[in-house]
């Protein structure tokens, strides 16, 4: 496989990769670079155009540069979209979590519930709405909650 030189650079048991961090961001190049770390040593740095450049050094000197490298750069791709279905499900695993949590402990659901009454009890009394409420109608005692 013959590969431009733009996208990654050889030497003698070395291959240079350049990445935008706009396009991934640090948390996926440190991801990407722990998988190779059983195939290569690899060795972070920050060039003066803003961009990460990473050294992946083979372990095994048999191994061809050029697919280390590319193959860098798929793992780069995987955990974009790893961590981009994450930001995108973050909701609905959360929900998920909750759901599990509380049906395995139906306590913590009721101690959530009553948390959050009272943080939204506290945050009315300090609105301009319910001003007027007399200050001992403003909780609400946790036994006659439900």
């Amino acid at each position: 496989m013959q590969v431009s030189e733009k996208i990654l650079e050889k030497g003698n048991g070395w291959v240079k990769l350049r990445v935008d961090p706009k396009i991934y961001p640090l948390a996926t190049v440190y991801s990407a670079s722990y998988v190779f770390l059983d195939r290569a040593y690899v060795y972070l740095d920050k060039e003066k155009k803003n961009k990460i450049t990473i050294w992946l050094f083979s372990k095994d000197k048999k191994e061809l540069l050029d697919d280390l490298g590319m193959q860098f750069y798929n793992e780069l791709i995987n955990y974009a979209h790893y961590f981009t279905s994450l930001r995108a499900n973050a909701d609905t695993l959360k929900i998920l979590m909750q759901k599990a949590l509380f049906s395995a402990a139906p306590s913590l659901a009721e101690e959530a519930a009553t948390k959050e009454v009272d943080e939204l009890i506290c945050s009315l009394s300090k609105s301009d709405k319910v001003s007027n409420i007399p200050k001992k109608h403003a909780t609400i005692p946790a036994k006659t909650r439900k």
